[in-house]
């Protein structure tokens, strides 16, 4: 493949007839972001168990019945996962000009507390939904207790490669992005070569507001990669493009010094085909 520079991806704009047509190819559950106001996709939500929480990183994981006015008497599963939203430096003066709503919890001397209550627009909070859920939902997100392991080889082929094929979950949605079905807006890149090539995107754990927790992820075009146990040096040109491809991508997309101040690393077990992912750190190439 040519070593030249990757173009960012632009959205070609619709002509007028086209913006007109409905599309006949969306599929229920399928679908990019819009600025309309939207509806969670059911109706009431009972929780049922709280499944993880941190205080540190102020999310929450919650299960929960929906649909119980539907007729059926045992509702649905769903998880819905509430996080707070960085702040935005150049928002941030908003929440103290005029007269913002306070509450005093003390005061001693020079120093007090309150509880500040801001306007709606910088009051949002980050809702992922997961529904319908199943049992594999609610136990990926359930609180669990880490081992670190020494896997060999043979370890892998007689117990970890069984559990993934029978324990794994859908990655439809991997197959919607590369099909560009769903989050096609959000492709910062693409290397269309089906066997050495990958799509790159922000991962749903950065906002897109602020470089310091800058983090996107990879995506190849070649399926059937479960982990790195199934790499071999025929996937050097794929590594090679997404290392090289991804850093310029980042470099053009975001300014020169993100690449120095960014490592590549990879989910060992990622949920569903490898995906090379980008976060700030330092600039080497590591696995994880």
């Amino acid at each position: 493949m040519a070593d030249t520079a990757p173009q960012l991806k632009r959205k070609r704009e619709p002509e007028p007839e086209e913006a007109e047509t409905p599309s006949t190819e969306k599929e229920a559950g399928v679908g990019n972001g819009t600025s309309a106001p939207v509806r969670l996709p059911f109706s009431g939500f009972r929780v049922q168990k709280v499944l993880r929480e941190s205080a540190r990183d102020k999310i929450i994981f919650l299960h929960g019945k929906v649909n119980e006015d539907s007729g059926d008497t045992h509702g649905e599963d769903a998880v819905v996962i509430l996080e707070k939203t960085p702040f935005q430096v150049e928002h941030v003066a908003q929440l103290l000009t005029g007269n913002p709503e306070l509450k005093l919890q003390f005061s001693n001397d020079i120093y007090s507390t309150y509880n500040l209550f801001p306007p709606r627009h910088l009051s949002d909070i980050k809702t992922t939904v997961v529904y319908p859920a199943t049992e594999k939902h609610l136990q990926k997100y359930m609180r669990q207790d880490l081992r670190l392991i020494r896997e060999t080889g043979d370890d892998y082929r007689s117990l970890t490669l069984p559990y993934l094929e029978s324990q794994s979950l859908s990655i439809q949605w991997v197959y919607n992005i590369l099909d560009k079905k769903a989050e096609a807006d959000r492709i910062v890149f693409e290397n269309p070569d089906p066997s050495d090539g990958f799509v790159l995107i922000p991962d749903l754990k950065w906002n897109q507001q602020q470089l310091d927790d800058l983090y996107l992820i990879a995506i190849c075009h070649r399926r059937g990669i479960r982990s790195l146990r199934d790499l071999t040096p025929e996937h050097l040109p794929l590594l090679r493009n997404i290392l090289r491809e991804g850093q310029r991508s980042e470099q053009g997309g975001w300014g020169e010094g993100t690449r120095a101040n960014s490592s590549a690393f990879f989910y060992k077990e990622p949920r569903g085909g490898l995906s090379p992912s980008w976060r700030p750190s330092w600039q080497r190439f590591q696995t994880q």
